[in-house]
């Protein structure tokens, strides 16, 4: 048996809602241990990201379709950009200025905590933050 997965294409059944974002994910492979992912993006017109926010791993985006806009650093992908978000690093509001297929890329878990503009069910792996010792108040 081949530890090889091939999806010939995404399952449509396999769409969920971010409601607060108007974005659907199809979620394509997951390693439940780690949080790594890899999920298309569904982003309509309009739509996108209301807040800022940091991840607890390295974000990756490709973007197949559509005009993305990180609105605060004013980074616009395009099909064919690729966009990549380092571990902590605070990014965000974005806005679709089109319909957007995005491919997107986590290589561990996706958030520190529950963002307000998820769920419980829609938002992925959570790892708290560790903070070091020598940061830590006594």
């Amino acid at each position: 048996m081949t530890k090889e997965l091939l999806i010939p294409r995404p399952d449509p059944d396999k769409w969920f809602l971010i409601e607060k974002t108007g974005i659907k994910v199809n979620v394509l492979w997951e390693n439940k241990e780690s949080g790594a992912s890899v999920s298309l993006l569904e982003v309509p017109e309009g739509a996108g990201v209301p807040s800022e926010h940091r991840h607890a791993s390295n974000q990756f985006m490709y973007c197949l379709e559509g005009e993305y806009e990180y609105t605060k650093s004013a980074l616009v992908l395009r099909p064919g950009a690729f966009y990549m978000n380092p571990k902590g690093n605070p990014h965000g509001p974005t806005r679709a200025h089109s319909r957007c297929l995005l491919l997107e890329i986590y290589d561990g878990p996706h958030y520190f905590e529950v963002p307000e503009f998820h769920s419980e069910e829609t938002v992925g792996k959570i790892k708290a933050e560790t903070v070091p010792e020598s940061k830590k108040t006594r």
